[in-house]
């Protein structure tokens, strides 16, 4: 047996992320519910680990050289989320990520977090890519070609 750690892993379907998140003490008040904002670091974790290790993931982004318009890195330009119920301490919840349209300098999302087969909140993201001045770029072609990958399968099973 080994002694290693492994990390949550969450995992594609039908090109939707889900991934698991445990509602911990410190995502609470003293009710034990969670907190309104901790949505917005769950439904980041969620996106953050859908890409993790691809060639849209900021480590490649920002190894992009001057010459090939690098290096580049993601901005939240749009956040909209909607509550619909509540969760509490020791919730285990999966989030969900799914690419709805792919743009020049910029990605859709929407994201959503279930307990079961309950929705507890939604979020429409528009995420963009910007350059070391700030300013939009368009996307690296392989991290492109990764955003439309997801957005296909999405498509291909209906749900886009």
């Amino acid at each position: 047996m080994s002694d290693a750690v492994v990390p949550a892993e969450g995992m594609w379907k039908e090109g939707v992320f889900h991934f698991p998140i445990r509602v911990y003490y410190e995502d609470t008040d003293v009710g034990g519910m969670a907190y309104h904002g901790r949505y917005v670091s769950f439904f980041e974790r969620v996106r953050s680990e859908s890409i993790r290790g691809t060639k849209a993931d900021v480590d490649f982004l920002f190894g992009i050289p001057d010459e090939e318009g690098g290096p580049l890195t993601y901005v939240v330009s749009n956040l909209n989320i909607s509550y619909k119920s509540q969760s509490k301490l020791n919730d285990l919840l999966i989030g969900h990520s799914m690419v709805t349209k792919v743009r020049a300098a910029a990605i859709e999302v929407k994201q959503w977090i279930k307990r079961g087969d309950e929705v507890i909140a939604e979020a429409e993201v528009l995420v963009a890519v910007i350059g070391e001045d700030g300013r939009p770029k368009r996307w690296h072609p392989e991290a492109r070609a990764c955003w439309k990958d997801w957005y296909d399968a999405a498509k291909a099973a209906g749900h886009v």
